[in-house]
């Protein structure tokens, strides 16, 4: 019994040998370290890798995205080109200047109605920094110019109120003045602009609106309201004032021409 145990152990041995690796023995620690979370490392610097392509990835597509709309935007002349701008672009920051310069040109091109949905829509999207105020007075603008004088009298009202340091607060009362005379009250439109000349007085600029604009509310005549009939006598009058005569035949009757 006792030869046979002997016999085993440098199998024992040469086996415990075999199964050691070949490394220096100072390096034994990284080794066992190594072996218990070296897969783990690899794998988790592979995510690492691949994560990181994904953002630069992503991040050369929005500097592109950026630099090509910036291109569209400075090209884009017409209504449509806007319009398809903003539809194409309507998330990014530049589509709200797009959505101010719209509504400007729709205005300046005297499509109101067009202009005032531009203005609504920027104004919900959210206007450029610093341009809020601008797309606030360009709705006020627009609603006069289709004839609601009631919210354009109210818009011109509240943008002075909130923004009575703004540079556009002198428009919003000559706007409101404008707006008091289309709806008969001269009266008040007049001292609105006494009292806005008072207070403006030194800038030339506002002075030289505010005069053009007591010229236009002195001049002006409301167009009286004619009914169908009262269109139809002066119809008559102005054939009467032709003295157009219809000649006739010896029986009396109305000759054929």
């Amino acid at each position: 019994m006792m030869q046979k145990n002997t016999a085993n152990k440098p199998a024992a041995a040469k086996q415990g040998a075999e199964a050691l690796p070949n490394v220096p023995l100072g390096l034994m620690p990284v080794y066992m370290w190594w072996q218990a979370n070296g897969r783990q490392v690899v794998t988790n610097a592979a995510i690492v890798v691949i994560v990181a392509g994904v953002v630069f990835g992503a991040a050369q597509w929005r500097r592109q995205r950026v630099e090509g709309a910036n291109r569209e935007f400075l090209q884009a002349q017409s209504f449509e080109e806007l319009s398809d701008f903003v539809g194409k672009y309507g998330s990014m920051k530049i589509a709200k200047a797009a959505r101010l310069r719209l509504a400007a040109a729709y205005f300046d091109a005297g499509r109101y109605e067009d202009a005032l949905d531009a203005y609504d829509a920027c104004l919900k999207k959210g206007a450029p920094v610093g341009f809020a105020e601008v797309a606030q007075m360009g709705r006020a603008h627009s609603l006069e110019a289709v004839g609601s004088l009631d919210e354009a009298a109210a818009a011109y009202t509240d943008f002075e109120k909130a923004n009575a340091q703004h540079f556009l607060a002198a428009q919003a009362r000559m706007g409101l003045a404008r707006v008091l005379t289309l709806q008969g009250k001269k009266d008040e439109a007049k001292l609105l602009l006494e009292t806005l000349k008072a207070e403006r007085t030194g800038e030339p600029m506002v002075e030289m609106a505010i005069a053009q604009l007591e010229g236009v509310v002195n001049r002006y005549e409301p167009r009286a309201a004619r009914s169908l009939f009262d269109r139809a006598d002066e119809a008559a009058k102005s054939l009467e004032a032709l003295d157009v005569s219809v000649p006739l035949a010896p029986d009396g009757e109305a000759e054929e021409p």
